[in-house]
């Protein structure tokens, strides 16, 4: 028997170990391999759930094949992994929410309409369904799907009628890497439609922070290249990967990762005293005691430090930074009245990073009361200038990260409990006019 078919034999079913040296054999041959995984992918498809329990080809062949970007067999591919859920996650477990959109992308041929009718049937696994939407996002990153297509679709979709599935938490995510700022209120649509979970996604005022946020390591939605190997053998489904010394090098990164989590948490509860000889923290690049110390304190410095503040900010997208060509900002957006005042919401509203059990809930209370105040001051003035009547209106304006009646609404419980009744009075008011 040949190495080549040693190697197929090898890969043929579940092993302990990650048949790496298999996976060496097969991939320095892929002419002569493929027919071999092809005909895994189609047993599979063939007896389903009748498929031996402990037959492992098939699983292996989607990723060898997405290696060797076997275009041919992409139609097939797309009918496996529209199988019933059920019977798709029998065959291929974990496989479905992980690596998926790279076999698909190193394998399309072209055939977008295929991509688009998989994306809108509903019977194919909403998990797969995402995978082929994030395919789609880096086709459109390629250039090889038009933003007006683009945009389309998605809004399509987006405004179907349909009642929440995982497709919906991904269809934010895309609109938030695409960068299509103009798509926002697609967003604020799902999220008041109860269509996203705003548990994992972070809720709206996320979204409107990863629209803005450009990261090298999320320029893509598909991995540039495919090695299965690399994809595969780190997976549970190994016994795990040993140092010399017999310890497992998963457990130790998360150990590792873990005490980093728990120190930025101490960090992040304990406020440092500002030293005379410290860096001013207005970032003026002058020490403290020449800049700010003696300086009368402005009433937001009554609430918290500029340091705190600053770091409060580190996740608020960018502004009045130099730009880079081809990127979207809050100015391109927004005027420089609103993004103070959302800066001041953001500051009152937005979680700030630490353990639970390490926060003071009544300093967080006034905290955000204090901030909303002062934005709500401001937010008034505002409405004056611009002749605005309502807060739908104001909202399709100038709202960024908060909306008028939510963060309104927040304002009047802090202040009804913290007895301040002349200003209460006054913020029910508005809302009863601009409501």
């Amino acid at each position: 028997m040949s190495d080549l078919q040693n190697a197929i034999s090898e890969i043929t079913y579940i092993t302990k170990r990650f048949p790496k040296k298999a996976f060496e054999v097969i991939t320095a041959n892929p002419k002569e391999a493929i027919p071999y995984l092809r005909s895994a992918i189609e047993k599979a498809l063939e007896e389903k759930m009748d498929l031996e329990d402990d037959y492992q080809i098939h699983f292996y062949a989607l990723f060898l094949l997405g290696e060797f970007e076997d275009r041919e067999f992409f139609p097939k591919i797309m009918e496996f992994i529209s199988l019933p859920g059920e019977v798709l996650e029998y065959l291929i477990g974990d496989a479905v929410t992980s690596g998926l959109n790279d076999v698909v992308y190193h394998t399309y041929n072209g055939d977008l309409e295929l991509l688009k009718s998989t994306v809108m049937n509903d019977d194919v696994d909403e998990y797969v369904r995402s995978e082929v939407l994030e395919t789609m996002g880096q086709l459109y990153l390629d250039g090889e799907l038009k933003e007006e297509e683009w945009k389309a679709f998605i809004k399509e979709y987006v405004h179907s009628g349909k009642e929440y599935n995982y497709l919906y938490d991904s269809l934010a995510n895309v609109i938030c890497r695409c960068h299509f700022a103009d798509m926002l209120p697609e967003i604020r649509f799902m999220v008041d439609e109860g269509l996203v979970d705003e548990a994992s996604m972070g809720g709206y005022e996320s979204c409107v922070d990863y629209m803005f946020t450009y990261r090298d390591y999320e320029s893509r939605f598909c991995s540039p290249s495919l090695k299965a190997s690399d994809s595969l053998k780190n997976w549970a489904m190994f016994e795990p990967d040993l140092d010399e010394a017999g310890n497992d090098r998963g457990s130790m990164d998360l150990e590792k990762l873990t005490k980093e989590l728990m120190k930025k948490g101490r960090e992040q509860a304990v406020s440092r005293k500002i030293g005379r000889n410290d860096p001013c923290p207005c970032g003026s690049g002058k020490k403290y005691k020449y800049c700010c110390l003696n300086k009368p304190k402005d009433l937001i410095d009554s609430i918290e430090s500029v340091q705190e503040r600053n770091k409060c900010l580190e996740d608020y997208p960018e502004v009045g930074k130099e730009k880079q060509e081809g990127r979207v900002y809050l100015e391109d957006y927004f005027d420089s009245e609103s993004i103070e005042i959302d800066k001041l919401l953001y500051l009152g509203l937005m979680n700030r990073p630490g353990f639970v059990w390490q926060r003071d809930e009544k300093a967080e209370e006034n905290r955000c009361r204090e901030y909303l105040k002062l934005a709500y001051q401001r937010f008034t003035d505002k409405v004056k200038k611009e002749g605005i009547k309502t807060f739908e209106e104001y909202d399709g304006k100038f709202s960024i990260h908060y909306f008028c009646g939510e963060w309104t609404g927040r304002l009047l419980s802090l202040l009804q409990k913290n007895g301040e009744s002349a200003l209460y009075a006054e913020v029910k008011k508005c809302r009863k006019n601009m409501l």
